[in-house]
Formats: structure tokens, sequence, C-alpha cells
């Protein structure tokens, strides 16, 4: 299927705990992508944990896990043989690096029945070294599409905008931040893996809360460089599901909010002669209207 062009196909998702609904499929480099009509994410599936569960001629279904949580209908044969192409791909390169993580998994049950909390500290450090730039966006798209049915600005034009002033609040070496005003009753904000930041919407109304931002963006600048938001996420993760991911599969990973790093600012100055103009301040409100 190697002369196989097309990125994305319409199919049909299905989740016991939701209603049968219309999606895109576009497909990854390491994991296919369902998406709402909209391009929003709902689901991200490793290629090595798919497997298909009906194959007939106007339509096939794929299923991401055993138990068959959720389900997947395509009904381009193409696209089908070409998932099915990837999928063994995936697996064949799976097993041939299997051997060695085998024998270091081995190794790691042996000492954990001595040293426990030593196997969890070497298990998070091998998550974390295995996940890669792009499978920390992917986490916290995961992470954001759990919770995007709340209220929030509109992330393309609030970030647009900052970004114009060229003041570089959310740009920086290899760490850019994505902020997204949120209606969500926290008193702090929250940084998820690959750079998302939810801000309480209410700081647009508070009397310092330009200076606050500001201040909030830095911090967590300096998190996304040093992992932390990653390493809180891997550091909040049941033992198993953590197993199962350096296997190659994030299914049994918990997305849940409170699972990225929180940047409070209950301990921390800011400097009053940073901050948005209010002039600046004035029209990013008006931009971010719930």
């Amino acid at each position: 299927m190697a002369g196989y062009s097309k990125l994305e196909v319409k199919g049909e998702w299905n989740s016991k705990s939701n209603q049968s609904e219309e999606v895109l499929v576009a497909f990854g480099s390491i994991s296919l992508n369902i998406l709402d009509t909209t391009g929003e994410p709902l689901r991200q599936w490793a290629y090595s944990s798919i497997f298909l569960k009906n194959n007939e001629a106007s339509k096939s279904i794929f299923c991401p896990d055993l138990e068959e949580t959720e389900s997947l209908y395509i009904f381009d044969q193409d696209a089908v043989n070409h998932l099915i192409l990837l999928c063994n791909k995936t697996k064949r390169k799976k097993l041939s690096k299997l051997f060695p993580w085998l024998f270091v998994i081995i190794l790691l049950f042996i000492f954990s029945v001595f040293f426990s909390s030593y196997f969890r500290v070497m298990t998070e450090k091998i998550a974390l070294s295995i996940t890669s730039a792009e499978q920390e966006s992917n986490l916290g798209n995961i992470m954001f599409s759990e919770i995007s049915r709340v209220p929030y600005c509109n992330i393309n034009n609030t970030n647009r905008y900052i970004r114009s002033l060229d003041k570089n609040y959310l740009s920086g070496m290899n760490n850019t931040i994505e902020l997204i005003f949120i209606n969500l009753k926290i008193k702090n904000s929250i940084l998820f893996p690959g750079g998302k930041l939810l801000v309480p919407y209410n700081i647009l109304e508070n009397e310092d809360g330009s200076f606050v931002l500001i201040k909030v963006i830095k911090l967590a600048k300096e998190a996304l460089k040093n992992k932390r938001a990653t390493i809180e996420f891997f550091s909040k993760q049941r033992s198993k599901a953590l197993l199962i991911y350096i296997f190659g599969s994030f299914t049994d990973l918990n997305f849940y909010r409170d699972n990225g790093l929180l940047i409070s600012l209950d301990s921390t100055s800011y400097d009053l002669d940073e901050g948005f103009t209010d002039k600046e301040w004035l029209k990013l409100k008006n931009l971010c209207k719930l």
C-alpha cells in the first residue's frame, strides 16, 4: 500500500459512553488520530494496539483494545488496507525491540520485590525517556479533549494576538505555550504535557490579572523546558498503566485534568514593571468572550 495517498478519511466512531458520530480519521506517524468534523481531537490510538474486529465489503470495524471499549467504522477499503498494513508493520517493529526491554522489565520486577520505591522511580524515568516531543503534545491533546466541552475562549484568536505583540510572552527556545482561557472553577493554572496552559477565565477580570498572567506564562515556560508537566503526569499514573505505556499502549493512562502540573502563585511575587498595557489588555478581554 505504498501508493496510498489519502491522509484523512471519513468514518464513524462509537464509544460505550457516547452515541455514534461521524468523524475524520487521520493517519499519523505513530498513531491513528480520530477527530470530530471540526478538526478537534477526540481519540488517539496507537497502531500497535489496534485490531481488526470485522472486515466486510462495505465497511470494517477496528477497536483500540481487547475490551472493545470503543469502535471505529471505516468505509474506504483502501484506507482499511492501509491501516492494517500500518498496524502489522508497527507490531513487527515493536517485536524486534521487545527482547531488550523484556529483559529490563524482568529485572525491574525482581528488584521491585525488594525495592518497590526504586522500581516506581525507574518506571517513571523509562516512561519519560521514551516519550518524544510529539508524544508529549499528543498526551496534552488527549487531556484537553477530555474537558473540551467546558466553555473556553477561541484559542487561535487569543494566541495569535498575544504573539503579534512581539514580547516573547508565549514563545521561547524550544518551549512554546498554547494559552487557553477556560471557564473551570479553579484558582490556579494547569499545564499539560506539550505546552497547553489552562488559565482560569476570571483572571481577565482581576485588577492585577495582566501581571499575574505574565508570571504564570513565565513559570509555565520554565516548567515546559524542564519537562515538569510530563514528569508530573507520569508520577500520578498507576504502575501497571506505566508498564503498559512502556510497551507501546497508553489506553490505560489516566488523562484527568488534575494530572497536569499546577502553576501556583501563592508564594511567588510578580514584577509590576511587566505586563500588558491597558489597551492591549482590553483588546485581549474583548477577544475572549464566552
